[in-house]
């Protein structure tokens, strides 16, 4: 998801950054990163709280920890040799990038998941 940047969006981006830092969920990001949160729909710290998910190097990666983390492999009789073949870049383009977004932290590789349901 890109931003569509406006001229409004700037000053509320820069009060959302604000607010955010001290709670330690995310250290300082650039611009167009707190503007993207805003186009997403994130204009509080309540809802940024509520919505951010993690950050990871990859879709990927998000896709398997968030699998992991629900315990749906671990309740599972599935084998090693086959959750090893898991495509987990398709478990996010198929189902999961309906329900979450990310963002582009300071560098590649840094990427920062939200939720849409806030």
């Amino acid at each position: 998801m890109t931003a569509t940047l406006r001229p409004e969006v700037g000053p509320l981006a820069d009060k959302l950054a604000e607010a955010v830092g001290p709670t330690g969920y995310i250290d300082t990001m650039p611009d167009r990163f707190w503007n993207e949160l805003i186009d997403c729909g994130i204009e509080t710290v309540e809802q940024f709280e509520e919505a951010y998910a993690g950050n990871y190097y990859s879709s990927a990666d998000f896709a398997e920890q968030l699998v992991i983390d629900c315990g749906y492999l671990s309740e599972s009789n599935l084998p090693a040799f086959i959750t090893n073949h898991i495509d987990w870049d398709a478990i996010w383009n198929c189902e999961l990038r309906h329900d979450y977004f990310m963002v582009e932290g300071k560098r590649p590789g840094d990427l920062r998941f939200f939720s849409l349901h806030f």
